[in-house]
């Protein structure tokens, strides 16, 4: 019980430390008998009135999504619920845009120096935050949640027997389309690229502001771009590299881009930035698009109307491959709150916690399998056959070694491709410089 000063104590009146506190929460959590469910939005970082005034060890949580629709509600519910579970610790969500947080994070790992207590980063930041020896091993996590069916995905997470990071959201690419945009054109799914492309193109009426498919295409949203391009090597099983050899000049690369190309002039709406993509997919004015399957429940808020109509077509290439994307929470191994920040680590990775947490977010690849429920993922129509049934690959599997730099090695491709769709250049061309250029950082990094 408490007392009145917010104090767990046991039935002799001893008080229990703040780990020792923070792992009786957890077992209470996971019983449900903390929460049934995550309350009601507040902001991040909220604590109850009576414990407000009680001394606390601040630990900063940074991330790109607090912002992001059900996402960020249920990350900033679950800062709540913690927060007010005990009086110890104080989380403090702080929110960075995307592109701004891969740029500060960059930075931060070849400086040495990483900003926050608990930081969460994409497949390609995580292994060279690894590399770079700046986080906190989190072996015990598992350790004290009893779990033992972890994602083999965690194995690139792993350095010399340790766990650095716990997956937090897989995101994995599928087409996800207007189906009322598909009926009204008397349009049923492509199965081949070429089909693809027609299918996007009789999807569009460039005079009536009508599209059939956007991705992100400006340099100017770096890292947007490349993270939607990556997945272009997949139609003609490709891959961008392999170790620290690039293959920009590769017959599936070429191919792939020339398919971008193809689905740039006929079906998108040219120069539209990320977010102008974005809002004329909620108005039913794009047809179709490449989404990872965690940007789907922002649906729900978002454009509550669009959701019921969303599915998603199969993959219509004929390895039905598509690209997870593994995003792990971590620890900076300099914060002056790592206890405290391996106790939030701990709460969210209970299990009950983490699968709130997944369903909250609408996701749908689980990290711990034996938290997904079956019910849950049935009632998603736009699951199947899109995201369901695909052979997934990671980042890993196709940027070789340049998974350390990921980003520069993006920023070469994107910037040679974008000669290609505005400066009139043959793919060939400019992957023939793209390729030079690869080749220098690989031998700049080696």
């Amino acid at each position: 019980m408490s007392d009145q000063n917010g104090k767990m104590q046991t039935g002799t009146g001893a008080k229990l430390n703040r780990r020792d506190f923070l792992r009786s929460a957890s077992a209470l959590a996971g019983l449900g008998l903390l929460a049934a469910c995550a309350p009601a939005a507040q902001p991040a970082g909220g604590s109850s009135a009576d414990t407000a005034s009680a001394e606390r060890q601040e630990v900063r949580y940074l991330s790109w999504w607090f912002e992001e629709g059900n996402r960020g509600d249920t990350w900033n519910n679950f800062v709540t619920e913690f927060n007010e579970a005990q009086s110890e610790i104080e989380v403090v969500a702080e929110n960075i845009p995307f592109d701004q947080y891969t740029t500060k994070t960059i930075v931060g790992a070849q400086s040495g120096q990483l900003d926050g207590d608990i930081v969460m980063a994409t497949p390609e930041l995580a292994p060279r935050l690894i590399q770079a020896d700046l986080l906190v091993p989190l072996d015990d996590v598992l350790v004290r949640n009893g779990i033992t069916d972890l994602s083999s995905a965690h194995d690139a997470l792993r350095k010399d027997g340790n766990l650095y990071g716990l997956d937090m959201v897989t995101v994995a690419f599928g087409i996800l389309y207007n189906k009322d945009r598909y009926e009204e054109a008397n349009i049923t799914p492509a199965t081949t690229p070429d089909e693809w492309v027609e299918v996007s193109a009789a999807l569009t009426d460039r005079e009536a502001q009508k599209y059939g498919f956007f991705a992100t295409h400006l340099v100017s949203e770096p890292s947007d771009f490349w993270f939607q391009l990556e997945v272009w090597c997949m139609p003609y099983d490709g891959i961008w590299a392999e170790g620290t050899t690039p293959l920009l000049t590769s017959d599936p690369i070429i191919q792939g881009l020339k398919l971008f190309k193809q689905m740039y002039d006929v079906a998108m709406p040219q120069g539209a930035d990320n977010p102008t993509g974005y809002r004329l997919f909620q108005n039913g004015d794009v047809a179709q698009g490449l989404y990872v399957s965690a940007a789907v429940g922002a649906f729900t808020k978002d454009a509550p109307d669009l959701y019921p109509l969303l599915r998603s077509a199969p993959i219509p290439w004929a390895s039905n491959k598509s690209i997870a994307r593994i995003h792990p929470m971590m620890i900076n191994k300099a914060s002056d709150a790592i206890d405290e920040s391996m106790e939030f680590v701990t709460y969210m990775y209970n299990p009950d916690n983490y699968r709130r947490m997944v369903e909250g977010c609408q996701d749908v690849i689980f990290a711990q399998p034996s938290a997904a429920r079956q019910e849950y993922l049935d009632n998603l129509e736009w699951l199947e056959p899109g995201y369901s049934g695909v052979d997934y690959v990671t980042p890993f599997d196709i940027v070789g070694d340049f998974v350390y730099n990921f980003n520069e090695f993006g920023q070469i491709v994107i910037t040679n491709f974008a000669d290609v769709l505005n400066a009139g250049k043959s793919v060939e061309e400019a992957m023939e410089i793209a390729q030079q250029q690869a080749e220098d950082l690989a031998e700049r990094v080696s």
